[in-house]
């Protein structure tokens, strides 16, 4: 008698258990019909059938269909096992090499054109429903009311589906902004000045500049929104999925797929000082766009000592230029105020890596206490693989015993199912935590030409800096960056010498994966702690 395993699956669109159920028993009699004996059940409850991602049911399925676990998948139609046409393809292909049968109650034994037409059916079916919807949604939008999304300054009213009803303690907030924007007041000094008087945020517990200044394209942002002004703006954006990670992706939509609908009872904003205020930002764009940036060693590299935040550049004076923290410029919630030149700290950090690199013994005593507590890891690691692995072992050979009994009638399919939903939580409890530790690594060793490369390129760093070049070559920077994880910039007073900390990757130096290292001013490599 043939393997046979069940898949079944509903979508978030249905949101019922029963569905799966119901699939299930309708599998189990087709499975009777055609003389196969149920060795399994996998499914997937409020998961869409448009990507093989994110479905956890289907994956393990594929994974027992390249071990060889059954002869035969029976699902209730194709369009369970997916709405795409090239998903379903690949998954009738990998059965098909593994000698695996595709049997649907609607529809029997599938083969490729079979295949074909179902999979066209089913993804014309699944496009044609999210057409409906947006056609649904624009007439929504269409008759003044709001297709979904929560705009800061509105709240739902309660048994009247997509009205909005205005926020008046918000709406005084949305007030100050426009008026202290129109006045000059910069977005980030804004955002300082709300997080000062402890006004809640609308998302998070901080207001940013990126809250007040948005995106021009998607109209979103304080500043932006045309809802303040009384006008709806609807489908400014669309979502595709990335065939590559399953992942849904927005993507602008051209001005003339645009609906606008007049809503003046939802005006918060009067129309003068909204087209002032957008006048502002539309001038502000444009000297924005011809500032140039430059990049230099550290770019992208510098962050607050403080609050772990990013660096930015903040102007310039005969000294050189300067950075501040970023999250202290854009919402004031980080206490480090200093501004530091840049060129100091560049001149700092090839300094203490110069002197780092001038005695590679230096490097050799970090190895030593870093194999030191590689082993520790090591054997560590061994035992938590063991006793996953022997956990995980029982909970699938539990897991089988129960099917064999399923199968063979010994006990009714509701007493299965209770004695399955533990069994089944700890062996993927324990497949996770076996994937999340990783095999230990074997004993690195020093690489002295990497070593004496990378001392040589920071002599080259340094000779171009002293001439005073912005940008250095790409074949100096990539070194320097596969071994410079990130500069840490540490609070000091004014006039105070500053205490930079590095973080670096030790993967082009040693043969081991990636390691991080820190270097603080007048110190050298500390030995690795147990965030390694």
């Amino acid at each position: 008698m043939k393997r046979a395993v069940i898949y079944a699956r509903y979508s978030t669109d249905l949101q019922t258990d029963k569905s799966v159920e119901d699939q299930i028993s309708l599998c189990r009699d087709f499975a009777g019909r055609i003389g196969a004996v149920i060795t399994n059940l996998y499914y997937d409850k409020a998961k869409s059938g448009a990507s093989m991602f994110g479905r956890p049911g289907l994956a393990e399925l594929m994974v027992a269909a390249e071990q060889n676990d059954f002869d035969i998948l029976i699902t209730e139609s194709t369009d369970r096992v997916s709405r795409d046409i090239a998903d379903l393809a690949h998954v009738h292909k990998v059965l098909k090499f593994r000698n695996i049968q595709l049997q649907c109650v609607n529809g029997g034994l599938m083969d490729t054109v079979q295949i074909g037409m179902y999979g066209i059916v089913g993804q014309m079916q699944r496009e044609e429903g999210a057409r409906k919807v947006k056609r649904g949604m624009m007439g929504v939008v269409r008759s003044g009311r709001n297709a979904g999304g929560k705009a800061y300054g509105y709240q739902p009213i309660a048994g009247k589906p997509g009205e909005l009803g205005i926020v008046e303690e918000e709406a005084s907030v949305i007030h100050r902004v426009f008026d202290l924007y129109a006045a000059g007041v910069s977005p980030r000094s804004i955002a300082g000045i709300l997080n000062r008087d402890q006004i809640p945020a609308p998302r998070g517990r901080q207001w940013n500049a990126s809250t007040i200044n948005g995106n021009g394209q998607r109209g979103n942002g304080i500043l932006r929104n045309p809802i303040y002004a009384g006008r709806i703006v609807w489908n400014r954006v669309h979502m595709v999925k990335d065939p590559s990670t399953g992942r849904r992706v927005s993507r602008t939509n051209d001005e003339a797929d645009l609906e606008m609908v007049d809503v003046p009872h939802l005006r918060i904003i009067p129309q003068d000082l909204f087209d002032a205020v957008q006048l502002r930002k539309e001038d502000a764009s444009k000297m924005g766009s011809k500032t140039p940036r430059s990049k230099r060693i550290l770019s992208g590299l510098l962050r607050c000592g403080a609050c772990e935040g990013g660096m930015t550049l903040v102007g310039a004076d005969r000294n050189g230029r300067r950075i501040q923290c970023s999250t202290h410029r854009e919402s004031s919630t980080c206490s480090n105020s200093r501004r530091y030149y840049l060129n100091r700290i560049e001149a700092l950090v090839l300094s203490r890596l110069r002197s780092q690199f001038a005695d590679t013994s230096i490097i050799e005593a970090y190895v030593s206490a870093y194999q030191d507590e590689q082993k520790r890891i090591r054997s560590s690691a061994l035992r938590d693989r063991a006793g996953a692995a022997r956990l995980l072992e029982e909970a699938k050979k539990e897991i089988t015993e129960i099917v064999r009994m399923l199968s063979k009638g010994l006990i009714e399919e509701d007493e299965a199912t209770e004695l399955l939903g533990p069994l089944r939580q700890q062996r993927d409890k324990q497949q996770v935590l076996l994937e999340s530790i990783e095999e230990p690594t074997n004993v690195i060793e020093l690489q002295p030409k990497a070593v004496r490369r990378f001392r040589e390129n920071i002599e080259n760093l340094s000779a171009i800096l002293a001439q005073g070049e912005e940008e250095p070559p790409p074949e100096l920077l990539g070194p320097f960056r596969q071994l410079v994880a990130a500069v840490v910039v540490y609070p000091t007073e004014n006039g105070q010498v500053y205490e930079i900390g590095i973080k670096g990757y030790l993967s082009s130096l040693i043969d081991t994966d990636l390691s991080v290292i820190k270097m603080v001013a007048e110190e050298g490599f500390e030995p690795p702690t147990q965030g390694l």
